[in-house]
């Protein structure tokens, strides 16, 4: 079979072709194309993401990207068997643009379609990619928008940790970099500028040792104080890369710190890591040098939004059997736990 996955809860358009058994025979679903519609030329005036801008470009894209897609592989869009798509979290509009296009697909062609869960899509495009990851596991699910620990037991199995109780790491990463002057999307290019140093003269507290999940305000608040005295005290001269390098360092800490006492309490020795913050390398570095840790990550491509993840997992919800009514429902807010 034939599987179209299309991805639209944000601010990237994606979409992929998967080949899969009709039937859940113990085979892998195989990836044949991918292809993927940057915003980010569209957003950067505005310094973030504008939804209504967004779905706009959901709209406009996403006939372009699957008819290109199909041209590339030379595949007959009419024999696409099956649809999957972003049905939540994320933007109400970005995620009507996909889901409208998407099972207006399905219905002109009475073919199946299965929404999908944009974090349990992060987490299995991990599986995708490091074939020889086994169940149970725990996966670090880091974006823009999520921060969870979650212990993953099979397919739709899952119980969360801890997870954010406001802003996500990936936001902290932003509004950091914003305050140190990065164009959007800046937190990759913070990131990139504190790897190129080894150490720094600043501090942030260590935060959220104590409650039971994350939250990051308390430590953006301290990153902006911290920025403003060291631009009062540098002036011209602030020291950015040794700033980047505590910013960088604070967050990563903090994820770290939950991760182990997860690890500790589970006794499990296999963590996945998900979301736009997995492309991190020290982050990444500081998970893989735990002790006695095995660490399966992403490809860097399908660290960000991606059309691969949303096919790979509607391919392995196919092979289960699993249909999605055509009722046009989105969800904004969609915990990982409702699919258990």
């Amino acid at each position: 079979m034939l599987v179209l996955g299309i991805e639209s809860s944000c601010d990237e358009t994606a979409c992929s072709i998967f080949e899969c058994s009709e039937k859940d025979d113990g085979s892998e679903p195989k990836l044949l194309g991918e292809n993927v519609a940057s915003q980010e030329k569209v957003h950067i005036l505005y310094g973030g993401v504008v939804p209504e801008l967004a779905s706009r470009e959901h709209l406009r894209n996403l006939p372009i990207l699957v008819s290109s897609l199909c041209n590339e592989l030379k595949i007959n869009i009419d024999d696409i068997d099956a649809v999957g798509v972003t049905r939540g979290p994320g933007l109400k509009g970005c995620l009507l643009m996909g889901v409208c296009f998407a099972e207006g697909f399905a219905l002109a062609r009475n073919i199946p379609l299965i929404g999908i869960n944009h974090i349990e899509a992060h987490l299995s495009v991990t599986l995708l990619d490091n074939p020889e990851l086994e169940y149970p596991f725990l996966a670090l699910i880091v974006s823009g928008g999520h921060t969870e620990i979650v212990h993953v037991t099979g397919l739709g199995q899952y119980k969360i940790l801890a997870q954010t109780s406001d802003d996500a790491a990936g936001e902290a990463f932003d509004k950091a970099a914003n305050l140190l002057g990065f164009p959007y999307p800046g937190g990759a290019k913070l990131a990139a500028l504190a790897d190129t140093v080894q150490s720094s003269q600043f501090k942030l507290p260590k935060v959220m040792r104590e409650a039971e999940g994350f939250s990051f305000s308390g430590l953006k608040t301290a990153i902006s104080l911290l920025v403003a005295d060291a631009k009062e005290k540098y002036g011209d001269n602030l020291p950015i890369a040794e700033l980047a390098y505590t910013v960088q360092d604070s967050i990563v800490d903090a994820l770290v710190y939950k991760l182990k006492k997860a690890i500790k309490s589970y006794n499990i020795d296999k963590v996945a890591l998900a979301g736009g913050v997995s492309a991190n390398k020290f982050l990444r570095n500081r998970i893989g040098s735990l002790p006695k840790i095995k660490l399966y990550c992403p490809d860097f491509s399908h660290s960000v939004d991606n059309g691969a993840m949303v096919g790979y997992l509607a391919a392995k919800r196919l092979m289960r059997g699993e249909r999605s009514e055509l009722s046009g429902d989105v969800k904004a807010r969609w915990s990982i736990e409702e699919l258990s």
